[in-house]
């Protein structure tokens, strides 16, 4: 078993979902690592010995660097938010590996996954709207959408003051799980947010404009379509969940929740990277060096 550090400790708060994982991943890992779980901006210790060090870095929606890539001590990294270079691109490298935030909210495991059918709602959305901007095209449309639309849909709709201050945690995932699609803008500062996956889970199909391309996305069920043309991406999302064509999203999304958010499954896919980080190491060895050098250049440029 792996030495586990958990450097946040404030799990207790949210997304207690990935220290789980952090928790299941170190289980299958021998005392030859150290598994270190940190909020991406903490400093990471240094330690006078020879494990090998893999860092679970959450949070800074920036898709920034990851503290500890520079570092020559640190294994492997999983990143949420992993990082993009200035065209929104992922960066790839042998070293850092993207992992999904997962639900924040951790009250969901007693709650009725109802058909489809028996749902109230035909979309929701409990959220605020940042000072970044990020959300404002996204308001304007459905803002419009609900004074255009009359009785067309059934939804919910509440903007808040700020993160996780509509509903209580249950609420919020009991909506959901009453809800057909789920409307999923970028977050404040991202293009992902913790509720595509806890919509996911509820089985409520999310409805997003972008995503990055990051495997967990490309595994993933949605329906994809432009804020302003949202009444037609409702409409047509709708009816096709009233199609036999449907049945394969749905398969697929019970497979989602059953590997990708499933602690488990999600540790197991963390422990084949392990592998493969051992596989690649020499291979990759100079293209390693040569992309910290490349990006240590780009950040010390950014800093004159």
């Amino acid at each position: 078993m792996a030495e586990l550090i958990d450097l946040n400790k404030e799990f207790h708060l949210g997304n207690n979902f990935t220290f789980k994982v952090a928790t299941k991943f170190s289980n299958m890992l021998d005392s030859r690592y150290r598994v270190i779980v940190k909020y991406d901006a903490q400093d990471i210790p240094v330690f006078k010995d020879d494990k090998l060090n893999i860092i679970i870095a959450t949070s800074r929606e920036t898709h920034s660097i990851p503290e500890g890539f520079f570092r020559k001590d640190i294994f492997l990294i999983f990143q949420h938010y992993h990082m993009l270079d200035k065209w929104e691109y992922k960066i790839d490298t042998p070293s850092v590996y993207p992992i999904p935030l997962g639900p924040f909210n951790d009250c969901y495991q007693d709650i009725e996954i109802k058909p489809l059918s028996q749902r109230k709602y035909d979309f929701t959305f409990v959220g605020q709207i940042p000072h970044t901007g990020t959300r404002d095209c996204f308001k304007r449309n459905l803002d419009k959408l609900v004074q255009e639309s009359g009785d067309k849909f059934k939804y919910k709709v509440k903007f808040t003051d700020g993160f996780s201050q509509g509903f209580s945690p249950r609420e919020y995932m009991e909506l959901l799980a009453n809800s057909k699609l789920s409307l999923c803008p970028c977050g404040a500062y991202s293009m992902e947010t913790f509720r595509f996956f806890e919509s996911t889970l509820m089985g409520a199909i999310p409805v997003v404009d972008r995503l990055p391309k990051f495997w967990y996305y490309e595994e993933a069920a949605f329906f994809n379509g432009p804020w302003h043309n949202l009444d037609n991406t409702l409409s047509k999302s709708l009816n096709y969940l009233q199609t036999g064509s449907c049945r394969r999203m749905l398969q697929g999304l019970a497979m989602y929740n059953n590997d990708v958010l499933n602690v488990d499954g999600l540790a197991s896919r963390m422990r084949k990277i392990v592998d493969q980080r051992h596989t690649n190491m020499e291979s990759s060895r100079e293209y390693l060096k040569g992309l910290r050098n490349c990006l240590k250049d780009e950040l010390d440029s950014d800093q004159l």
